[in-house]
């Protein structure tokens, strides 16, 4: 009877106990739940903040100006020929713009968007409550991917869902194939990421004996093949294009090399390392240790500490074979099209980061190996792999530097001068006046506030979006005299010029008068003079 009962305390002790921790991972769970709603909260505050202060510039309002002047999707797909992107992001847009022709939609969309991305990433990620602070308010999820609307924040919000399915024991293949047939959709860096995810799962498939890999079949493997071939066959360009690649043919096999090692490789310095130049206003872009007068020594530097990023990555997935293949291979083929067909920007280049930390969430599904992938860097990835934190760490808080950076300035200072001019021409009364615009593409902007078609200059046409197969690069001091003056005649209305740049002599037949002269903007090609302009007598 006495061990009947002691044995009875014993579990009633452990019942209780096991209440107790219970009663404390529910608490824990709503300690985290709270926390991660405060994050996206304060993330999508600031956001609003930020997009309600962001003035949209030319690619953004490229974006949709094309959707909402498509008449039809079979339109759209049309429109989006010369664009070198899928038609995902245009899709959303098009059903927005049914319902309003005011853009400020497209920015509260999107900021919906990078808020979904930011808790995904909150939520699921295997990041320390550091590590996704640092990140969330970083420079490309915060800003380039936040404030500024483009296709790319749609893609993140993709790698991530891929990255929290693909770690999961009990694998849902069709949802990862549809995933990753959306990702290809998007932009044609997700598309790249989308083909590298795609067949890391066939790597792992059959190179290892990984048993989540036995749920994959053929379904799958059609649907993953079917997105990224759509993808594909809208961002090739049509034959008749003008923009077909970067042309290299003239380099001689030294130039090649030193385009390489001295444009492409930097760029992942440039994603990873993204310290702008300070001291420049038009700070977007930028980098503070390359630029156009940047010394062979700096840029050997440059491309020295690229090469130290790469290897330090490789390092830290080498016992971790599939997560290697993955990041290897995302990078080698993002850097290729760089090479290949378009070297980009920041916000191209920054997918190279993203692929890194897609690779480190990732990385944690998978256990070491006992054998390392590359066995003469075995002494370096074990001094990282016990410091990865802290690496991760220093990455990120340099993000988080440049993030705050980015988001006071635009908020501090015009990022495009067309809205401005927007308002000045429609408080002006100017709208009804023949309207010409050059650069065609970066007076584009205005084109979508006034929501009414320019005359584009470099076009020779009225219009909107602006078609890159119909545009030519004018020197528009020489035929201006000519174009204008056979423009004023056609037209009876009074004329106003609108110039990205400044007129620095007369034009011949013609009297200009400068009636504004916007602000500056962050965005290069976005600060814009107005002229009156009249056909002199006698012309």
């Amino acid at each position: 009877m006495d061990v009947l009962l002691k044995a009875n305390k014993r579990l009633n002790r452990s019942i209780l106990g096991l209440r107790k921790q219970i009663s404390w991972l529910n608490f824990a769970s709503q300690e985290d739940t709270a926390w991660i709603n405060v994050l996206v909260i304060v993330f999508l505050v600031l956001g609003l903040i930020g997009i309600l202060n962001h003035e949209m510039w030319r690619d953004e309002l490229q974006a949709w100006m094309i959707a909402r002047d498509s008449s039809s999707l079979i339109d759209l797909y049309n429109n989006l020929r010369y664009e070198g992107h899928p038609s995902l992001w245009y899709i959303f847009l098009y059903a927005i713009t049914k319902f309003t022709d005011n853009p400020l939609a497209m920015q509260l969309f999107h900021l919906l968007i990078a808020s979904g991305t930011t808790y995904v990433f909150a939520k699921f990620s295997p990041f320390t409550k550091l590590q996704k602070i640092l990140f969330t308010f970083g420079y490309f999820p915060f800003y380039e991917y936040h404030l500024i609307s483009r296709n790319y924040s749609l893609g993140i919000l993709l790698i991530f869902l891929f990255c929290h399915f693909f770690t999961q024991q009990q694998r849902n293949y069709l949802l990862l194939s549809v995933i990753l047939a959306f990702l290809a959709n998007t932009n044609v860096y997700s598309l790249i990421i989308a083909i590298s995810l795609a067949i890391t799962i066939v790597f792992e498939k059959f190179c290892t004996k990984s048993s989540a890999t036995k749920r994959l079949n053929f379904t799958n493997i059609a649907i993953l093949t079917c997105g990224i071939a759509i993808a594909i066959v809208q961002i090739i360009p049509p034959t008749d294009a003008k923009f077909q690649g970067i042309a290299k043919q003239d380099l001689t096999p030294i130039n090649h090399i030193n385009y390489l090692l001295f444009t492409i490789l930097p760029s992942v310095w440039k994603s990873y390392i993204p310290i702008p130049n300070f001291l420049n206003y038009n700070f977007w872009n930028t980098n503070a240790f390359i630029n156009d007068s940047s010394s062979k020594l700096i840029l050997l530097c440059i491309c020295l500490l690229s090469l130290l990023l790469l290897l330090s990555a490789i390092a830290l997935f080498n016992q971790k074979p599939v997560v290697l293949f993955a990041y290897t291979f995302g990078t080698c083929l993002l850097i290729w099209f760089a090479y290949e067909k378009f070297f980009g920007s920041l916000r191209h280049h920054g997918h190279l980061f993203i692929l890194f930390i897609a690779c480190i969430w990732i990385s944690t599904f998978y256990p070491e190996s006992n054998r390392p992938v590359i066995s003469f860097i075995k002494g370096a990835a074990k001094f990282l792999s016990d410091r990865k934190n802290q690496y991760v760490n220093f990455l990120l808080c340099i993000h988080l530097l440049t993030g705050i950076y980015a988001y006071s300035m635009d908020l501090i200072y015009p990022f495009s001068a067309s809205k401005e001019v927007a308002k000045f021409i429609t408080d002006s009364q100017l709208q009804n006046n023949l309207i010409i615009g050059s650069q065609d593409n970066e007076v584009s902007p205005i084109a979508a506030l006034l929501k009414q078609p320019i005359y584009y200059f470099e076009s020779s046409r009225y219009g909107s979006f602006i078609n890159w197969n119909q545009r030519k690069n004018l020197d528009f001091q020489a035929v201006a005299p000519t174009k204008l003056n056979r423009l004023i005649q056609q037209d009876n209305r009074k004329s106003l010029l609108i110039l990205s740049h400044k007129l620095n002599q007369e034009i011949p037949g013609l009297h200009l008068t400068e009636i504004y002269n916007s602000s500056q903007s962050i965005a290069p090609g976005e600060t814009y003079y107005l002229y009156q302009v009249e056909s002199k007598t006698g012309v």
